[in-house]
């Protein structure tokens, strides 16, 4: 009898200590899943911001993954809002631009330029 007690509480400790790993692995998982979310927001922001800041003749290749951790998302422009669509929620990023267009619909290279006439980001097939 003593010996079934014991396993029992043993069981429970363990499990115990196994759902609180588990929630503190799921945590930091989300963690660094909104961290490299909010980083492929900051490349695509500062390759905006810098291109904006030289109007005359700029042009820079950068890579836009197809999955963050191993999960597909969208990136959508709204007027001067980046959103970047993944798990369901939406993460958010000013883009500071007067003019010009964005082109952001698949990922691989894609080449941000600025001329007289904007900033314009396109899929980079020359890079």
């Amino acid at each position: 009898m003593e010996f079934v007690i014991l396993m029992t509480f043993m069981m429970l400790i363990f499990t115990v200590v196994f759902l609180v790993i588990q929630h503190k692995s799921i945590s930091l998982n989300n963690k660094q899943t909104v961290n490299q979310v909010e980083a492929l927001a900051n490349v695509i922001k500062n390759e905006v911001d810098i291109a904006q800041a030289t109007p005359y003749s700029y042009k820079k290749c950068f890579w836009i993954p197809e999955y963050i951790n191993g999960q597909e998302y969208t990136i959508q422009i709204n007027e001067q809002d980046l959103i970047i669509y993944y798990n369901g929620e939406g993460y958010f990023a000013f883009l500071n631009i007067t003019k010009g267009e964005m082109n952001l619909n698949e990922e691989g290279y894609h080449t941000v330029k600025s001329n007289i006439s904007g900033v314009f980001i396109e899929p980079g097939r020359d890079c």
